[in-house]
């Protein structure tokens, strides 16, 4: 390695200090930093490209969870219809006539299109009722065909007290109920593991559409596969095909697809991120330079001229840089060497000098500006949320309002068909299909309350919380009233004789349950927007807050669904709202637009990714070069008095420079003849220590007084 200045070779003393351990590393941090700064303007160019056109990932999403919403109703459904049948035969008498009992289970749940009792073991139907059944089948629900060629749901059950034989009815069975979107052409297909479609709602794709069809088999295979997830076709027309699919239960061997053809959405101009990586490139070189102008540079050119000096060459000046730190290290070295020449003092000019603790402080500034500047404008950006977004949503929240309503509904129908089974019995007798009752998800207590309200033996599940009180005659669904820290749902009939009511209290878990099917956070309220429940923690009775919710309810309580966005800026949030039918409550949904799977909100999560990365680069480059380089250099500027011995701590040109301003100390008070070498202790402070031994010194022809111990 030859030195720069005036060609020389390298002197005796810069090898020692390179065996020593001090190589050159000041300008690693600020170029290790620049080459993350251009990697991150690359990152920067990708991250923020041109969006492809497609539909939105909101609306594969929204109709991936209104398709598992779908199939899940479907499935509850089918073991609903199980525990009806079985409940309607707990609750009958075995000993009757068989076309008797078959009357009466369809005459108290008229669902069942036809009912069969035949034997267990041979199948053989003993008397048949309605519809034809085939045989009982080994598992408790089968879909079937029908004549008609609708879709059916068999289920069969053994008659209680008697398992000789078997009780089997078939119900009709499809697509539950949910708004469909017209402007998405929106379409629901439920088919068998054959592929064959056994029912459908909306609007299908043309049979001669061979993409739309292949979409449409492919996810009909997988769904059957107990698969769930989506397809997305290539867009067309400015619109692209969707078909989401999931299985319907685990047992039942059906698939439900929905099938919509959203517009193509962008998120913006394109190759938005050229501008902020091409700003970013120029803002990491220009801080490269001031760097290396104000501490890299002038600390290798401190550097060469500390050495000339420390290895005895006085004849050239040293050089005076403008960076504060390396000035005053450089005033020093060039006092000494005047002194060791025994020439005047020399005399610093004062110049405009910057310090490189500033010039490190604007390039980080730099930086931060970049990311503020990359946050507030691509990063602070408001997502376009496209109608087919919500609608999405509309569905799903219909979905939730329809099974609420079934819910509820069907829970009353039962207590109805328990109460017209039983009879004139007494209320006793009830206990065995109370028990059944309260094993169903949706309710948490079945009992029976005598005319004063005192719930009596009969009962099962967990202890009633409703209080006692009169109930009216007409059956119904109630709430107790709007206190309490739970609120208090319940449908009730009164039995036959007018002296005992059957009472069933519905699970409020379960309800929220149920509104999950709905995106965002989703409430239960009734009409006096009071909260009933809710998908996350809430207060019982709780009035809803915000004014954009508020008039939502209001107007699913009027009869409309309701679906738009609301809000300004970031704040802005997707309402829905439908009323449950039946009954005076309403299910509304709140989702805010920042987090949708919007093109938009990727690309500014993009940018608050790349800003936030910006940023702690922006912190390394201060803080690598303030507590490595800055405050070292300092500590060596200010030991350059000469007044106390400097100690050489680093191992790099600071260390060097360290070392040489150590020797031009000791040449002040010991002489020129110090420059030249570097005193070094030899070995490792890990060495073991060592006792050197005893020397006696032993002459025979001195005097023995004369001997020396060395």
């Amino acid at each position: 390695m030859r030195l720069k200045r005036k060609g020389r070779r390298r002197t005796d003393l810069e090898d020692q200090l390179a065996e020593g351990g001090f190589p050159a590393g000041v300008g690693v941090p600020s170029t290790v930093l620049v080459l993350l700064l251009i990697l991150l303007a690359g990152f920067c160019a990708v991250q923020l490209r041109e969006p492809e056109a497609s539909a939105p990932q909101a609306v594969v999403e929204s109709q991936q969870a209104l398709v598992e919403s779908l199939a899940k109703s479907l499935a509850a459904t089918a073991e609903q219809n199980v525990s009806d049948l079985r409940a309607a035969a707990t609750v009958t008498d075995p000993a009757s006539q068989p076309a008797d009992l078959l009357a009466a289970v369809n005459q108290n749940q008229p669902k069942w299109r036809g009912l069969t009792l035949a034997e267990t073991s041979t199948g053989k139907p003993i008397v048949t009722r309605g519809e034809a059944v085939a045989a009982p089948a080994d598992t408790a629900v089968t879909p079937v065909v029908g004549q008609d060629g609708q879709l059916r749901m068999q289920v069969s059950v053994p008659l209680p007290g008697d398992p000789a034989r078997m009780l089997t009815a078939v119900t009709f069975a499809g697509i539950p109920a949910a708004p469909l979107d017209a402007d998405l052409q929106h379409g629901l297909v439920l088919a068998n593991k054959e592929s064959q479609i056994v029912d459908s709602r909306g609007t299908l794709p043309k049979v001669d559409d061979a993409a739309a069809q292949s979409l449409l088999a492919s996810a009909a295979a997988a769904a059957s596969a107990g698969q769930t997830g989506s397809y997305v076709g290539e867009p067309g027309d400015n619109r692209a095909m969707v078909v989401a699919y999931a299985p319907v239960g685990t047992d039942l061997g059906l698939a439900l697809l929905s099938v919509v053809r959203a517009p193509v959405t962008e998120a913006g101009p394109g190759r938005q991120g050229l501008r902020p990586a091409l700003a970013l490139v120029i803002v990491a070189l220009v801080g490269f330079g001031l760097i290396r102008a104000t501490l890299v540079g002038p600390v290798r050119r401190l550097r060469a001229d500390v050495l000339q000096v420390a290895s005895g060459n006085l004849a050239d000046r040293v050089r005076l840089p403008h960076s504060s730190e390396t000035r005053r290290i450089a005033a020093a070295v060039e006092y000494c060497r005047t002194k060791l020449r025994g020439e005047p003092k020399p005399v610093v000019r004062r110049r405009p000098r910057l310090s490189a603790r500033v010039a490190v402080a604007l390039a980080a500034l730099g930086v931060l500006a970049w990311s503020g500047w990359v946050m507030v404008t691509v990063g602070g950006g408001v997502a376009r949320v496209p109608d087919s977004v919500v609608s999405g949503h509309r569905s799903q929240v219909g979905n939730a309002a329809e099974t609420i309503s079934r819910t509820v509904n069907d829970g009353l129908t039962d207590l109805q068909s328990v109460a017209g089974l039983n009879g004139t019995k007494d209320p006793a007798a009830l206990l065995p299909v109370v028990r059944e009752l309260a094993g169903q998800d949706r309710f948490r207590s079945v009992y029976v309350v005598d005319q004063s309200g005192v719930v009596t033996a009969t009962s099962a599940g967990r202890p009633p919380l409703r209080g006692i009180n009169v109930l009216p005659a007409d059956p119904g669904v109630r709430l107790q009233d709007t206190a309490g820290r739970v609120p208090v749902l319940f449908a009730h009939t009164v039995l036959a004789g007018g002296t005992y009511t059957l009472v069933a209290e519905f699970d409020v878990d379960h309800l929220s349950d149920l509104l999950r099917r709905a995106p965002g956070r989703v409430r239960l309220v009734n009409s006096e927007l009071r909260t009933l429940a809710a998908t996350d923690g809430f207060v019982a009775f709780e009035q809803i807050r915000g004014d954009s919710a508020r008039r939502g309810v209001t107007d699913a309580l009027s009869g409309r669904t309701i679906g738009r966005v609301e809000g300004e800026g970031r704040d802005r949030s997707v309402i829905t709202a439908r009323s449950v039918d039946d009954l005076p409550w309403a299910v509304v949904s709140e989702k805010p637009v920042r987090e949708l799977s919007l093109p938009g909100n990727e690309v500014r999560n993009g940018a608050m990714l790349v800003a936030l990365i910006g940023g702690l680069l922006a912190v390394l480059l201060f803080g690598w070069h303030y507590l490595v380089l800055i405050r070292p250099l300092r500590a060596v500027a200010a030991a350059g008095k000469f007044t106390d011995v400097i100690y050489p701590q680093r191992q790099d040109e600071i260390g060097t420079i360290a070392c040489c301003l150590e020797i031009c100390r000791q040449a002040l008070s010991d002489g020129v003849s110090r420059l030249g070498s570097a005193r070094r202790p030899r070995g490792a402070a890990t060495e073991e220590t060592t006792q050197l031994p005893r020397i006696i010194v032993d002459d025979p022809l001195a005097d023995p007084r004369s001997r020396a111990e060395v």
